[in-house]
């Protein structure tokens, strides 16, 4: 199995208070998702032909810890399986003690970028 790893330090803007007073100064779940969408791309890219992206299919999360300003959080992720142009990952997110913060289950898909661009400008 492949597996891949991504470290970042939660910061004031990545916080669910970015979004609004009523929320905890605390790593916001866009954040944490994120986090498991860049580590699973970065497992894909190297195969990626140059007129190629990858662009989230599917996701499952958990966020089951409070993570304050500060924190290192990692993103571990495990690709599960290759079926075509997607890929199933299982993505665990921990703090600095090894505790998990979030668990992913996430799927990407491999597309043309035309594709994309095109669907965005047909808008």
């Amino acid at each position: 199995m492949s597996s891949n790893t991504l470290s970042r330090t939660v910061g004031p803007a990545d916080t669910a208070a970015a979004w609004g007073p009523e929320f905890p100064a605390a790593a916001s779940t866009p954040f944490v998702l994120s986090m498991a969408e860049l580590v699973c791309h970065d497992m894909l890219a190297a195969d990626l032909a140059d007129d190629e992206i990858t662009v989230g299919a599917g996701v499952e999360l958990t966020h089951d810890r409070p993570s304050p300003v500060g924190a290192v959080l990692t993103a571990r992720a495990t690709l599960d399986e290759r079926h075509g142009r997607k890929a199933s990952f299982t993505v665990d997110v921990v703090d600095e003690n090894e505790q998990v913060v979030a668990h992913v289950k996430h799927t990407r898909a491999v597309l043309k970028r035309a594709v994309i661009e095109t669907a965005l400008t047909a808008e």
